[in-house]
């Protein structure tokens, strides 16, 4: 592979951490429509329940799609659930946008546990810039924490760690991964909220077993990396086996452990119980992480 000139590294790095900023503000603002949309409903101005939440996923997109297409008009657009991966729209760089997450904790009466999620995908190298805002917490990461050098600081240890699951469909070996490590269990519906509780440090670990679609989860991933936890990436022994017919992008969610670096060897001996096993080779722990400014 051909060096890259300093100079395109550092623009690069540059363009990335851009475009992390944009995606927080863009995800905030977005937030800050939801809030009031909901708001208005609880001032009996504006419809509730489902048709809130159906209200508040399509002005959502719309300001995310039409802030994108302001400030980068050249790029792709994909909102959640997408049936398609991002290269199928032929453009070096396309955005996923994840306008609500989690619409059934959104319009249910004082519930923060939903979020708006953005990220931006390119060609040859996948998911550059990311965001994760939990609006009604007042909450907003993404992976331009990494490139300023700045960590959100890490908890005292629990005696018994948190584990945050899917409220309403929590796999059946999640729970039993819980109690075999000795953990306390933390339901919680939004994807992006769970994530979010772990980088703040309102729990050391995520299961993640369901999420909206593929491609949005790796704002998820990416986030959480910038943010110094390890994101494994799980595999159960059928996944495994060679087939002719792949899991698409976007029709179902990976599974994967976000976790604080310490405790993610005790839980991967706890899935290894049930068949599930790293999709790759995890990482020497003595190695130091690699810059994005080098290559």
């Amino acid at each position: 592979m051909p060096a890259i000139p300093r100079t395109a590294e550092r623009t690069v790095v540059a363009d990335d951490f851009l475009a992390a900023g944009f995606a927080a503000r863009a995800t905030v603002a977005a937030g800050r429509l939801l809030l009031d949309l909901r708001m208005q409903h609880e001032e009996g101005l504006g419809p509730g329940g489902a048709k809130l939440a159906q209200l508040g996923r399509t002005w959502s997109g719309l300001l995310l799609r039409n802030r994108i297409r302001a400030r980068y008009p050249r790029d792709g657009v994909l909102t959640g659930p997408a049936s398609r991966p991002p290269d199928a729209l032929r453009r070096r760089r396309v955005w996923l946008v994840e306008p609500l997450d989690s619409a059934e904790e959104y319009h249910a009466d004082g519930n923060p546990h939903w979020s708006v999620r953005l990220a931006l995908w390119e060609r040859e190298r996948g998911v550059v810039a990311a965001a994760v805002a939990v609006p009604a917490l007042c909450e907003v990461v993404c992976t331009a924490d990494r490139d300023a050098g700045w960590r959100h600081p890490s908890p005292v240890p629990r005696q018994r760690p948190r584990v945050v699951v899917d409220t309403r469909d929590p796999a059946p070996f999640a729970r039993t991964v819980v109690r075999q490590t000795g953990a306390e269990l933390v339901p919680m519906g939004s994807p992006g909220a769970k994530t979010l509780a772990v980088v703040q440090g309102d729990a050391d670990a995520y299961i993640h077993t369901t999420g909206a679609w593929d491609w949005g989860d790796e704002a998820l991933f990416r986030v959480a990396d910038a943010a110094g936890l390890q994101v494994t990436r799980l595999a159960a022994a059928q996944e495994e086996r060679p087939g002719p017919h792949p899991v698409t992008p976007g029709r179902s969610a990976p599974l994967a452990l976000i976790c604080r670096p310490r405790l993610t060897r005790t839980f991967l001996a706890a899935f290894a119980g049930h068949g599930i096993r790293p999709a790759s080779a995890l990482p020497d722990p003595r190695a130091r992480p690699a810059s994005p400014s080098t290559g």
